[in-house]
């Protein structure tokens, strides 16, 4: 059921999971192929320009470039995955995906060699993670592993700790930039599909600063009482 005048689902509880499921599976099947034709599936700026190798945009987003790689993102797949397909279904979730991992890819060409290959779920499930958050700011997360929060706070707390370090020297081969701009295509999406788009955005970044507000004056009382 749509509403005719935003032209955006309804939230209809309880969809199912099967789209999460079948990502979820397709990217452990793909796992042990990733090393042998990381030619033909890794996608490259160069190789998707000039060889014309169009269909890396979707193959890279299901090869992962270790366990620790894959596990990882299959946990916060599996985590944000199920929330926002309860939310928007299965078909609406696979498009997220594949075109929001096609656009993170070709956002974030700009900052990396054209040769160098790129792989990963990350950035279809940073889309998943705006997305979501447009939809839910005020729904419990444990993305950041402390403790319980928003899932505004916790979603703009992740993006802010790509961005710092995006530019460290000690960044490794995390794609970090590819991160910021899958979560930037899923508020697009957001705004796109969710009526309360400005509401709900504005939701998280005040909850974000009040969250950390908070925090701060309670980790300085308690370092005042701990030092009188």
């Amino acid at each position: 059921m749509y509403n005719t005048r935003y032209d955006s689902p309804r939230v209809a509880p309880r969809q199912g999971s099967q789209a999460t499921w079948l990502l979820i599976l397709i990217c452990i099947c793909v796992y042990p192929f990733g090393f042998r034709y990381d030619s033909l599936l890794a996608f490259r700026y160069s190789g998707f320009m000039h060889y014309g190798q169009w269909w890396t945009l979707a193959t890279a987003l299901f090869v992962h470039g270790s366990l620790g790689h894959l596990l990882g993102n299959m946990l916060f797949l599996f985590l944000f995955g199920r929330s926002l397909e309860n939310i928007i279904g299965p078909a609406r979730l696979l498009l997220v995906f594949i075109a929001g991992g096609a656009l993170s890819l070709l956002a974030s060409h700009i900052y990396y060699n054209q040769d160098v290959p790129i792989v990963g779920a990350s950035g279809s499930i940073c889309t998943i993670l705006g997305l979501l958050m447009i939809y839910s700011p005020w729904k419990i997360s444990f993305l950041l592993n402390f403790f319980p929060m928003p899932l505004g706070v916790a979603a703009l707390t992740y993006m802010i700790m790509n961005y710092v370090m995006a530019h460290s020297h000690n960044r490794g081969n995390t794609a970090y930039e590819l991160h910021i701009m899958g979560f930037l295509v899923g508020i697009i999406f957001g705004v796109l599909w969710v009526p309360d788009w400005k509401k709900n955005l504005l939701i998280s970044i005040l909850s974000f600063i009040v969250f950390y507000i908070i925090l701060f004056a309670v980790i300085s009382y308690f370092r005042l009482r701990f030092v009188f």
